[in-house]
C-alpha cells in the first residue's frame, strides 16, 4: 500500500465523500462489495472481503 496523488496506468479509482482510492484492477475485483475502514489502534480494516483459498 502506498499514498499517491494520481492513479497509475489501469488503476481503478473509487471516490467517496471526497476521498479517492486507487486500486489495481485485480485488487478492485477482490474488494468488490467490501468495506474499508480505519481504526487508530488497528490501522486499515477490510470487512466483507470474500474468502479465497491460497497456496493450493
Amino acid at each position: 500500500m502506498d499514498i499517491a496523488e494520481e492513479p497509475e496506468n489501469q488503476d481503478i479509482t473509487i471516490e467517496r465523500d471526497g476521498l479517492r482510492v486507487f486500486l489495481e484492477k485485480m485488487a478492485g475485483n477482490m474488494l468488490s462489495g467490501a468495506t474499508i475502514d480505519y481504526s487508530d489502534d488497528r490501522g486499515f480494516i477490510i470487512i466483507g472481503m470474500p474468502q479465497t483459498s491460497c497456496c493450493g
